[in-house]
């Protein structure tokens, strides 16, 4: 049995060449959405799972980007546990805006900057090199490990339900574990129970069959303002999701869950600071920001396209509008509730003609504070980094650990790896070597935990 000591030093002795690895990776486009990219990157992510000892193969399981699968076998007596991450990256549009090359992995200042550098390419490579360590020093992990790597995370993961299903035969274990993103503001490790759920939708309104000359906004229909009133009608200045009916599942948080929420060492300056902002949407601040956070719902407006938006002026009535709307749901809410209320309201509201596309819905879901799981990633966060954030649930909707948890009946956490402010789907993204390499070490620990091993 290897000391926790002696693995930290393998990952040490093997840092440059772990890092190399991760600025390769990162250097192979792996566009969300983008078929030969990511079909590409899946075979090579095959290679580096065999060469860390895995089983691994690509699996297609419908016209989107393969699951990545790989097996380490269990030793005789020892627990499995799911271990997930993923491999499509954000497209990094504006690219003009980037100080070095998206796809460049470019070291500097202990960094390496790159799309996917966090989200999620380290923390995906972070695992498959905490399992190899164990695979060098003993020859296996201490626990059986079985790693799903999703091609489609930033498209809502459509196809990891059908493969779940597909393949449940093989995904037998005692519990799942998922890393992506990172840390919070305060540079403390986030341990999450659970996760949002999401509904996520275009709005399009239709005009003329062509654009016509505004002369004519007296007498035609103008799209963009329909769907300006139909936005109007849904979400009430003062946050409120208009929405019959919309409300009444939400059920308050539980006393153990008001018992996380106040342990959590939250900071108001912190997070607005690294949002640029003065302040949280209603006054909230505290105890009460991490509730509306966490079990309150939302809904944004992603994006609205309709008519001329270049230099000078057009005059011109558009002759189509469309936004895009993501709810963010919380436990009790359904994606497939929240779309059919949607629906009713627009009717109800007159707005009958604006037809609603589905484009990525994600269900809730929550796990048990008190599993192994949990007790193993709480306590190697706190001998690696000093404390964590254990929260009762994340803002963030994704089918990660606790979702996987959900869907397999066992126990599910989410962590990440990455520095405070990686700048995940944003220009610039990045990882520092040290959370990487410190990340390897992260999934040693918890492997190590997991299975029963003392510190």
């Amino acid at each position: 049995m290897t000391p926790l000591s002696a693995a930290h030093d393998r990952v040490d002795a093997r840092a440059p060449e772990h890092l190399d690895l991760l600025c390769d990776l990162i250097r192979r486009p792996s566009r969300t959405g983008h078929l030969d990219e990511v079909e590409r990157f899946a075979d090579h992510l095959v290679k580096v799972l065999a060469d860390a000892g895995g089983r691994a193969e690509a699996i297609r399981v419908d016209a989107g980007a393969p699951i990545v699968y790989a097996e380490w076998p269990a030793p005789a007596g020892a627990q499995t546990l799911i271990v997930y991450s993923h491999y499509d990256v954000i497209s990094p549009e504006p690219v003009e805006e980037w100080t070095y090359p998206p796809f460049g992995a470019t070291r500097v200042d202990g960094k390496i900057v790159g799309r996917g550098a966090t989200d999620a390419k380290a923390n995906l490579l972070a695992l498959i090199k905490g399992v190899e360590t164990f695979v060098e020093l003993e020859g296996g992990p201490p626990c059986g490990v079985k790693l799903i790597a999703d091609g489609e995370e930033e498209r809502g993961s459509p196809n990891l339900p059908v493969f779940m299903d597909r393949h449940a035969h093989r995904l037998a274990a005692d519990a799942a574990l998922s890393f992506d993103g990172g840390f919070d503001a305060r540079g403390i490790p986030k341990i999450g129970l659970g996760t949002s759920g999401m509904l996520y939708v275009e709005l399009t309104c239709t005009g003329a069959r062509h654009e016509l000359h505004s002369a004519g906004a007296r007498l035609f229909v103008n799209p963009a303002w329909r769907l300006v009133w139909a936005l109007a009608s849904i979400k009430a200045p003062d946050e409120r999701v208009l929405i019959e009916g919309f409300h009444d599942p939400i059920a308050p948080p539980s006393a153990q869950d008001r018992a996380l929420m106040a342990a959590m060492p939250w900071d108001d300056a912190a997070q607005l600071r690294e949002a640029g902002l003065p302040s949280f949407l209603t006054g909230v601040r505290g105890l009460d920001a991490v509730e509306r956070l966490l079990f309150q719902p939302g809904l944004a407006i992603c994006g609205i396209r309709s008519g001329y938006a270049g230099p000078g002026p057009k005059a011109v009535i558009p002759d189509r509008a469309t936004a895009k709307l993501e709810f963010r749901i919380v436990p009790e809410q359904t994606p497939e509730t929240v779309l059919d209320l949607l629906r009713r309201h627009l009717d109800r509201g007159g707005f009958g003609d604006v037809a609603i596309e589905l484009l990525a819905s994600v269900e809730t879901a929550k796990t048990d504070p008190d599993a192994a799981i949990v007790a193993a990633t709480v306590a190697a966060a706190r001998h690696l980094y000093g404390a964590s954030v254990l929260k009762p649930t994340e803002e963030y909707a994704g089918r990660q650990g606790a979702w996987l948890g959900r869907r397999l009946g066992i126990p599910g956490v989410q962590t990440g790896i990455g520095p405070p402010g990686f700048r995940g789907h944003a220009t610039d993204e990045f990882v520092t070597e040290e959370h990487f390499v410190r990340g390897i070490k992260f999934a040693v620990e918890i492997l190590a935990r997991f299975a029963g091993r003392p510190a």
